[in-house]
Parts: C-alpha cells; structure tokens; sequence
C-alpha cells in the first residue's frame, strides 16, 4: 500500500474550485491522499510455476483537502455540503519556488465532490480547527 502524501500550505499553494460555486480565492491548508494506485492481478500460470503479476488498472485515490475554519468559509460550508456526490471539483497544487529551485511545478486533480466535514470541537484541546473536503478524482492528473 502506498503511503499518503500530504502537502502543507507551507510547502505548495493548494487551489480548490467546485462548479457552480464561489469559494475564498487563499490557498487552502492542507492536501492529503491522491496517490496513484494499481489494482493489481496476479495469476497462477499451473504447472507448479510461482504466481506472476501481470499488472493492472491504474486507479487515482481519494483526496481530502482541508481549510482552516473561518468567517468566510463557514459561510459557503452549506453550500458546499449540498453538492456532496455531485459537484464537479478541481484541486489544483503548485510547488512553491525555493532558492535551490525556480521552476514551478503544479499538478491538476478532478472528480467528484465527497463527504464534507465541519469541525469537532473540544473544549479540553488546543488544535487547529479545519473544514474538510473529500473528493472522489477521476484516473489521471494533468
């Protein structure tokens, strides 16, 4: 199983856009999952050879993105959960340049919209507040 990726706002600027919507126009804070995955096959070839893999579907996993919670964007959560399942979602990430580096690269995710999730508060801890957005992404990246 491959291991999540996760990108900071620190290190990339991550840009979200849902069809049909406005959201806040600052990078958002955090991009997890969107690894690329293969749904592999292996067979057994009889004659007491050892099993071969002869590869399989490439498939793109999910990818949650998360935005601290704030005014603006409790205003557009509604809205947002609404299109849960059915929204056209774009998540965009560009690595930011460095002093080693002055190239930009960026990559391009679409899909679905998922599961949207507000916040759970506790009064007993300090952590950081974030709205989450899942998003179910088609096969490839651009």
């Amino acid at each position: 199983m491959a291991q999540v990726q996760i990108f900071r706002s620190d290190q990339v600027s991550i840009g979200v856009t849902v069809a049909g919507m406005s959201l806040p126009n600052e990078s958002w804070d955090v991009l997890e999952g969107a690894e690329k995955t293969v749904e592999g096959l292996t067979v057994m070839p009889g004659g007491q050879l050892p099993q071969r893999a002869l590869g399989g579907i490439a498939k793109r996993g999910p990818a949650t993105v998360k935005k601290l919670w704030s005014a603006p964007i409790l205003l557009v959560y509604k809205e947002l959960e609404e299109t849960a399942g059915q929204a056209l979602i774009t998540i965009t990430y560009s690595v930011k340049p460095s002093a080693k580096a002055s190239a930009v690269f960026s990559e391009t995710y679409t899909g679905i919209t998922g599961t949207v999730s507000r916040p759970n508060y506790d009064a007993e801890k300090s952590e950081v507040a974030y709205m989450t957005l899942m998003a179910d992404l088609d096969g490839d990246s651009q």
